[in-house]
């Protein structure tokens, strides 16, 4: 699933809006993220994983990488 997908979910589950995660990851990181470009940075994918780590935060989620137990490929 897309990161705009996901973003949009958690954020109507915990009931919520983009733009006020944008204002809280705004003081968070001391840079302005502007809803229209940032939209636009999440349809391209060039969202970076700090800035869906801070968000997940925000939202007071985590991001976690877990082991598959049968995975298809595995880069040695």
């Amino acid at each position: 699933m897309e990161c705009r997908r996901i973003l949009k979910l958690l954020t109507v589950n915990e009931g919520t809006s983009i733009t006020k995660v944008l204002e809280k990851l705004s003081v968070l990181r001391n840079k302005k993220y502007p809803r229209n470009s940032f939209s636009t940075r999440l349809r391209n994918g060039t969202v970076s994983y700090d800035e869906m780590f801070d968000i997940a935060e925000i939202l007071g989620y985590e991001i976690q990488f877990v082991k598959k137990k049968y995975p298809d490929k595995i880069i040695k």
